[in-house]
């Protein structure tokens, strides 16, 4: 499976990531894992600017979007991606937060 830099941001304002899953290593940093909806390609996108829980939504420095959407999920296609990833941002270990994040998002629409 070949790995390709995504689109400039003037084309690709925001990505609607399907099936994702959310990940933390050991320093805090967070990771969304997902399928991008135009093309069903795996993505890895680190919380480098900001996550909005109660919109699902994050944030990159560049200003780029990605709206997570539907059910989260797991496939050995984000699995390639993610190690792939992790090989080469020496990542050694993560804790998948995906539960704890989807139930304080679910929380917060209760209020």
């Amino acid at each position: 499976m070949p790995f390709w830099k995504t689109v400039p941001i003037a084309h690709e304002p925001e990505v609607l990531l399907l099936q994702w899953s959310i990940l933390e290593t050991p320093a805090g940093r967070r990771h969304f894992v997902g399928r991008g909806q135009r093309d069903y390609s795996g993505r890895v996108k680190s919380n480098d600017s900001g996550f909005d829980r109660g919109s699902l939504r994050v944030t990159t420095r560049s200003r780029r979007i990605y709206q997570l959407v539907g059910p989260n999920g797991w496939s050995a296609d984000l699995q390639y991606v993610w190690e792939h990833y992790c090989a080469v941002n020496h990542v050694t270990s993560h804790t998948d937060v995906t539960a704890p994040m989807r139930s304080e998002h679910q929380n917060d629409d209760a209020r």
